[in-house]
């Protein structure tokens, strides 16, 4: 075990400063984020005070869920949304739509199950709850941090290539000075 951690290690250092030009973060139009994710609080907190037959209710979510996710797409491929913000932003609408989703014959229920244990348990550290109404507030406050986890993404991209430009930094200075250190060697 002790071996392959070690391996793992140097190979993360090897790979780290190799490709030094390629951290940069990507382009990122925080507007645009912001407004993906506040469209999520807005759908529901407009049906929440508008109410109506739960048929409609599913019909406006998938509605929206369809709309915003060809946004998503659109904005990911105008680079105004990163691949990460993409990829999280889509499961979490996949997310809302599972839970939503009529299942009448209870066809599906082994793999929301499977998917909700998985966010769940990525978002919380919980242990999904399954059914009832425990579950229904787990999965809303999954959703609700999840939500809040991608804000704090979109405001730390800069502080992240920051620090991964100063790892890289340290991990080529100190490749450096080992093939600088035998070659002084050499001389004496």
């Amino acid at each position: 075990m002790r071996k392959k951690m070690l391996v793992m290690i140097i190979l993360a250092g090897l790979v780290v400063p190799a490709f030094p030009g390629e951290s940069s973060p990507a382009a990122f139009d925080k507007k645009t984020g912001t407004a993906f994710l506040e469209s999520i609080a807005t759908i529901f907190h407009d049906l929440a005070m508008s109410g109506g037959a739960k048929e409609d209710i599913v019909k406006r979510i998938e509605d929206f869920l369809v709309t915003t996710m060809t946004d998503a797409k659109k904005a990911k491929d105008e680079n105004k949304i990163d691949a990460v913000f993409f990829a999280r932003y889509a499961r979490l609408l996949s997310i809302i739509k599972l839970s939503l989703a009529p299942d009448p014959g209870g066809i599906l229920v082994p793999i929301i199950n499977d998917e909700m244990r998985r966010f769940v348990n990525e978002v919380l550290g919980e242990e999904w709850k399954g059914s009832g109404p425990a579950a229904i507030g787990q999965a809303a406050n999954a959703i609700a941090d999840e939500i809040v986890n991608l804000q704090l993404y979109m405001d730390n991209l800069e502080v992240k290539a920051k620090l991964r430009k100063a790892w890289e930094e340290k991990f080529t200075a100190s490749e450096l000075k080992k093939k600088k250190e035998p070659a002084e060697a050499a001389i004496r």
